[in-house]
Order: structure tokens, then C-alpha cells, then sequence
């Protein structure tokens, strides 16, 4: 039998082009400011709460206060808890246990209604200064 013979492998033929550099696995240059956010740990958005309702209110019945009124008025922004310029039933609960009166539902109802008089369930200041004022 016949040797078969091989078959030479085909020559390629040389690129006249230079051969391109390899992408560098360094990142690029970034600023100090950039570097320093990379690093540092990623921070929680703090919430931010808008003031209350009655510090950018602008009301003739906020305004006529005087040094009793003064004083009534911070207990009542303390108590508005929510900011919305008015005490509700379970701000007003807060309030009265702070006075060292812990009532009951049903007995939270009875006051509410004797302190709120536009029965809103809620406790304005003006409706706050006259009970205040009648203790």
C-alpha cells in the first residue's frame, strides 16, 4: 500500500498590524472625593421630619399669647407629638398621664368630649388654652 501522504498545514499569513495592549485590570484614575465614597460605607438616608404644624403657623390665636399662655402653648406643642396642631384622643391620653390621671377608654371619651367643643375628636389650641386656663 501507498504511503498517503499528508497534506502540509496551511501557512497564515503575518498581520502587519501591531499587536494591541490588554485591558489593564487596574480602574481608572478617579478623583480623592470618588475614592473615599467607594471606601466608605454605604450610609441609611436619614428621614427627615418636616417642623411642626404650629412652628411656621402664622395664626392671630397663636399670637396673642402672653407668660401664662406661653407656657401652656409649649405643653400643648409638646403634646402634639404628630405636629398637626391638634391633640387627638391618644396624644391626649399621653397628656393627662403626664398630669398623673390614667383613664380608661371609656373615661378618655368623656374627656375628650368635655375639652373638644366643635366635636372634631380632636383638641385645638384655642380649645386647649380654655381648658388649660380652667384648671
Amino acid at each position: 500500500m501507498a504511503a498517503k501522504k499528508k497534506k502540509p498545514a496551511p501557512k497564515i499569513a503575518k498581520s502587519t498590524r501591531k499587536p494591541t495592549k490588554k485591558a489593564s485590570k487596574k480602574p481608572p484614575a478617579r478623583t480623592l472625593k470618588a475614592a473615599v465614597k467607594a471606601k466608605a460605607p454605604a450610609k441609611k438616608k436619614a428621614s427627615r421630619r418636616s417642623p411642626p404644624m404650629h412652628a411656621k403657623v402664622n395664626h392671630p390665636e397663636l399670637d396673642d399669647r402672653d407668660g401664662e399662655h406661653d407656657e401652656a402653648f409649649e405643653i400643648f406643642k409638646s403634646f402634639d407629638r404628630d405636629g398637626s396642631g391638634s391633640i387627638d384622643k391618644a396624644e391626649l391620653a399621653r397628656l393627662l398621664e403626664a398630669l398623673g390621671q390614667s383613664l380608661d377608654e371609656e373615661e378618655l371619651a368623656v374627656a375628650l368630649d368635655a375639652i373638644d367643643s366643635n366635636t372634631s375628636g380632636r383638641v385645638s389650641w384655642e380649645e386647649f388654652k380654655a381648658w388649660w386656663s380652667a384648671l
